[in-house]
């Protein structure tokens, strides 16, 4: 990419006190919020993120842990930060825009870094990377999607959502026209047996670099394969709502709280009912695959739903002002999201697998949480006092060097109270 034409200053990034504080609290919610799911796939092999029978006993508290968890967050964190990821380039580039800074070579740019450090997370860290699909997205079509307005994105949006609801239940509707092979090939993956679980489970608890060439071809496989047939339509189906939204003013805390409040109200009254009779179905199918395909479309519809509504929540009670310290505390991880982020691949495949501690498939899904609230507390307790005192995370500041192609300044001239009421509106740019 070529350097800005002469006489033109060099590009920098956004102050901080343009940040949108409601984007910041939500993606909090969302960075949060997404452990709660991720902690299966940290703590055991992927297909117990699926199946909670495979492993351990689905009965008692794990039970109640997993039905939880599965009606609140499963594929609603996802889906908030897809919509931020959207939001956010409508963000970044008015702002870019008004300052007349160039946009287009330094969004490229942006996502060619996130996508390299994905990439690096992909393979040397956890295979259940979310950030190749967000920069190949963010290099497809975002860009030129943002300028459309409100309606077409949310028109184009949704049936990008509902292409990806059509090959999911595909891929379980065409098992039965599989051959044989491909057939035990599928179930292996989907619905491991003794053996493909041990398979599974000897590397994460062998040395680091067997298990780095053991997840190669699943990573190979996420970037490709399951990102035609997912990624791309789902999280970036959810891009376009969220630009939407943050066109119509929703994620920016422009509409009036009766309007969050309906909102919220509208989306866990349809979403929720949906989302837990397909949980009663698949409980009754035993989450069995190729069944499960199309028992999971309840939640994978639903989800979108309770996503909005979830967001609509946080904004009302920023809005309105009774989160108080916690709400500051959220904003402030939600600032730091991709660091977090990052954080939480680093440091939770260190407790589980083998090259740390080695506590790989010895928790079931009720003790699995106990990790999680351990992360939340710290992470809300660290974020604002390291941003007291710095004006990034660590990794944001990383992302933000490579992509101006100069060296951010890090720290604060004057620290800031760790838990101060934060000021403006602003930038969203985090994954």
């Amino acid at each position: 990419m070529s350097d800005p034409a002469p006489g033109v200053p060099h590009p920098s990034p956004i102050g901080e006190s343009k940040r949108l504080i409601t984007m910041d609290a939500v993606r909090g919610l969302a960075l949060l919020g997404i452990l709660a799911m991720n902690i299966r796939a940290f703590a055991g092999p992927f297909a117990t993120y699926m199946n909670p029978t495979l492993l351990w006993s689905y009965q008692g508290a794990d039970k109640w842990a997993y039905r939880f968890t599965h009606v609140l967050f499963d594929t609603k964190m996802m889906s908030i930060f897809a919509m931020l990821f959207g939001a956010g380039v409508v963000v970044w580039s008015a702002k870019r825009s008004q300052a007349d800074r160039p946009t287009l070579w330094l969004w490229m740019r942006r996502m060619f870094w996130l996508l390299i450090i994905g990439m690096v997370h992909a393979y040397l860290i956890w295979d259940g990377d979310i950030l190749v699909p967000y920069a190949l997205c963010g290099l497809l079509f975002l860009w030129w999607a943002r300028r459309l307005p409100p309606w077409a994105l949310l028109a184009i949006g949704l049936v990008m959502v509902c292409i990806g609801g059509f090959f999911w239940a595909g891929y379980g509707l065409s098992f039965e026209k599989m051959t044989p092979e491909q057939q035990v090939k599928t179930l292996a993956q989907m619905q491991p047996g003794p053996e493909e679980l041990r398979e599974e489970i000897a590397p994460h608890l062998g040395p680091y670099i067997e298990l780095v060439k053991h997840r190669a071809p699943n990573v190979a496989a996420m970037q490709t394969k399951f990102f035609l047939m997912f990624f791309l339509w789902r999280s970036g189906g959810m891009m376009l709502v969220g630009a939407a939204l943050m066109k119509l003013g929703f994620l920016s805390g422009r509409l009036k709280t009766g309007a969050y409040a309906a909102i919220a109200l509208g989306g866990y009254a349809l979403g929720l009912p949906a989302i837990i009779y397909g949980l009663a179905e698949l409980e009754r199918a035993s989450f069995n695959f190729p069944q499960r395909t199309m028992l999971d479309l309840y939640n994978y519809f639903g989800s979108v739903l309770v996503a909005i509504a979830h967001a609509a929540l946080v904004v009302l009670l920023i809005k309105v002002g009774v989160l108080g310290l916690l709400g500051r505390a959220l904003a402030a991880v939600g600032q730091m999201a991709f660091t977090n982020y990052l954080v939480q691949s680093i440091l939770l495949t260190t407790i589980f697998y083998g090259y740390g501690l080695g506590l790989y498939t010895r928790h079931a899904y009720s003790e699995q949480l106990l990790f999680v609230l351990g992360v939340w507390v710290l992470q809300l307790i660290i974020s604002p006092l390291w941003l007291s005192r710095f004006h990034f995370g660590p990794f944001e500041w990383l992302w933000r060097t490579l992509t101006y192609m100069t060296p951010q300044p890090m720290r604060r001239a004057v620290p800031r109270p760790a838990f101060g009421r934060p000021t403006g509106v602003g930038e969203g740019g985090a994954p």
